[in-house]
């Protein structure tokens, strides 16, 4: 789901934490920004950093790496977006049951190099922990319903439900 959040409110919501109206830990993640374009403009340090903190940089700087066969494309040609990029993200620890702490299978149009700047953590307190526990019941018998319901001729996916208690 996508919605609208300003940047002190992501990163606000990365120090402090986030909750939807039930009390749900809010999962943000914040893809390609400040766009490749604009990164070594808006944000010279953290670009200067970031590549000197490249491994492998005859293969990995975007400018002058020897072996970057990118960088020896001519000028005027169609070339990737070498980046840098940020992918600022929070959530927690644990999954939580509904596929909030994971990256969609995707397939990029170069290789990548990842390197984690920084973590924080937020902790949960007991009450938020009780509302979370609740809902990961909630949302666990709404799957079972689904993935259980009755078939056209009234019976129940068995081998469903053998699948689903052996994962918990």
């Amino acid at each position: 789901m996508q919605g609208e959040i300003n940047i002190h409110q992501l990163f606000t919501g990365y120090t402090n934490g986030r909750r939807d109206w039930l009390a749900w830990p809010q999962i943000l993640k914040l893809k390609d920004w400040p766009p490749s374009n604009l990164f070594e403009e808006q944000l010279p340090r953290h670009c200067a950093e970031f590549i000197s903190s490249l491994p492998f940089k005859e293969y990995t700087d975007p400018h002058k790496g020897s072996l970057n066969l990118a960088v020896k494309l001519p000028n005027g040609s169609l070339k990737p977006d070498l980046g840098p990029k940020t992918y600022i993200a929070y959530g927690f620890p644990q999954e939580l049951g509904r596929g909030d702490s994971v990256t969609k299978l995707h397939c990029d149009m170069s290789d990548a190099v990842n390197v984690l700047t920084h973590i924080a953590e937020v902790k949960l307190d007991s009450d938020q922990l009780t509302v979370i526990e609740k809902l990961k019941q909630k949302h666990l018998e709404q799957e079972k319903r689904e993935l259980l319901g009755d078939d056209q001729d009234g019976e129940t996916n068995v081998d469903m439900l053998n699948i689903i208690h052996l994962l918990q």
